[in-house]
């Protein structure tokens, strides 16, 4: 009887970071709330607006998303964090209705979320500003818990901008699906016209209003001691100003509408060419770093040019599924995170970040988890070599 083959090597991140137990229990508190908030408001308003309010929210958030994780492909944050983060945006979004219906006051609350949901009434710039103070407050604090917990994790404004959104695309659910339900009472003219102002751009610019924040999180993170944290207040107030642009204008229409509009595609695709030279920042770290592990067999001159190019990672999952099924392709997955790990440590280690006892668990780790890969392919026979090697040497073909 042939002995089955032995399991795969699988990335365990948690070597490169555990979350504490205190911010999960937190996260995991502030989901409940949105849950509990969901569950109080179909109890209320009956299953029919429930339902209608969730999948018209739906809509947006499936696109928005595989945007911000295509941002996230070079080092891939851990997905049940992200999950987290999300529910956590939603649980913020919970509690801003509770404190709206307890005090009945439009000035600490957006205006979907306020005491006047789903009416296009005007709002005064005092009740916007206090609207966005309190929601980029209480999102901000989330993210903030951040610093502590995962400092050494956040590389990057890619980082600072992947968590933050999906703290705005939680908080953007809860806030459409409870302005949906109270719509649901004034008729189908009523929710399409919350639909048109919120329902497609909303998602995108609570995300963009986070992302100020999560910026400023990310250049903290980057810096000893508190030497950054002038970042995160001026975050926080790019926040609150463009927050205090949309809740103030979307209930104008017309003219004022179409230049907040205007202004806040400019903002995103600010953003977005800030994530693209962030992204430009990662490839030349793996340009620089991860030559002088030559020395270990586990990569060439070749592997780190496949390890700088999304295109040729994808060929190198695609090459390894080919050659040796689902286990090659998740080999080369864990090969492929391994190696920007170490070299996002390297970087950390240059910048003064990590200990040298820190360093050095993190060198090892991920070097053990490239050597279990390379290994795992090499280990069947290849029916044709990986496409980004030619003629050079490479970690995954034995010499000859």
């Amino acid at each position: 009887m042939v002995p089955p083959p032995p399991p795969g090597p699988v990335l365990d991140t948690r070597r490169f970071g555990r979350t504490p137990f205190a911010f999960q229990l937190g996260l995991f508190a502030c989901s409940l709330i949105a849950i509990l908030i969901l569950v109080i408001i179909v109890l209320q308003r009956g299953p029919a607006p429930a339902l209608v309010g969730l999948l018209l929210s739906m809509l947006p958030i499936p696109l928005i998303l595989a945007l911000i994780l295509l941002l996230d492909r070079l080092e891939p944050e851990p997905r049940a964090l992200l999950a987290a983060i999300f529910g956590a945006g939603a649980g913020v979004a919970a509690i801003i209705i509770v404190l709206s219906r307890l005090t009945n006051s439009a000035a600490i609350a957006i205006p979907e979320l306020g005491p006047h949901a789903a009416r296009t009434l005007s709002i005064g710039v005092g009740a916007a500003i206090g609207g966005a103070v309190i929601a980029e407050s209480l999102k901000g604090l989330v993210l903030l818990a951040l610093l502590p917990s995962r400092r050494t994790e956040i590389d990057g404004a890619h980082d600072g901008v992947v968590y933050a959104s999906m703290v705005g695309l939680g908080f953007a659910l809860v806030a459409n699906v409870y302005a949906y339900t109270v719509a649901w009472n004034a008729g189908a003219g009523a929710i399409g016209g919350e639909f048109a102002r919120r329902g497609i751009f909303g998602p995108l610019f609570q995300a963009l209003f986070t992302s100020m924040t999560g910026l400023g999180i990310a250049y903290a993170a980057a810096r000893r001691g508190r030497s950054g944290h002038w970042a995160i207040a001026l975050g926080w107030v790019g926040a609150v100003a463009l927050a205090t642009l949309w809740d103030h204008s979307v209930a104008l229409g017309g003219a004022d509408l179409a230049v907040t509009y205007a202004i806040l595609i400019a903002a995103v695709l600010v953003l977005s060419g800030v994530v693209v030279a962030d992204r430009r920042r990662v490839v030349l770290m793996i340009h620089g770093i991860l030559p002088q592990y030559s020395g270990t067999g586990l990569i060439s001159s070749v592997d780190v040019e496949m390890l700088a190019s999304l295109r040729l990672r994808r060929l190198g999952r695609q090459w390894a599924k080919l050659n040796i099924g689902p286990a090659g392709a998740r080999a080369m997955i864990q090969y492929q995170l391994a190696a920007t790990e170490l070299a996002m440590a390297g970087n950390r280690n240059r910048q003064g970040r990590l200990t040298p006892e820190r360093f050095a668990q993190h060198r090892d780790d991920s070097l053990s988890l490239m050597r279990a890969a390379v290994d795992a392919i090499r280990a069947h026979e290849q029916l044709y070599p990986p496409p980004w090697v030619g003629e050079a040497p490479s970690a995954f073909v034995r010499p000859s």
